[in-house]
């Protein structure tokens, strides 16, 4: 399939994360199938979900000495890593 927006350039295609990523090498643009963007949603929705729920697990306990603040990276940021520079 070539780049809407290129015309000429052929899409690349990548799996991430289960889902089917058509993507330009030129213009960086990403494709999505029908249902594709359905199944990142659901999948960060989930990815959320199990981030506050550890977050308010580790809340409940005491800890003697303040907990370490790190940036967590989503869900959304694993799929399209490879997309970055």
């Amino acid at each position: 399939m070539k780049c809407p927006v290129c015309k000429d350039v052929t899409l690349l295609m990548s799996e991430r994360c289960g889902v089917e990523i058509d993507y330009c090498p030129e213009c960086r643009g990403i494709w999505l199938d029908r249902g594709e963007l359905e199944k990142i949603m659901e999948k960060e929705d989930a990815y959320i979900n199990k981030e506050v729920k550890e977050s308010s697990h580790k809340e409940s306990k005491h800890y003697e000495e303040k907990p370490r603040k790190q940036k967590r990276e989503s869900f959304m940021s694993e799929i399209f890593e490879m997309f970055g520079d």
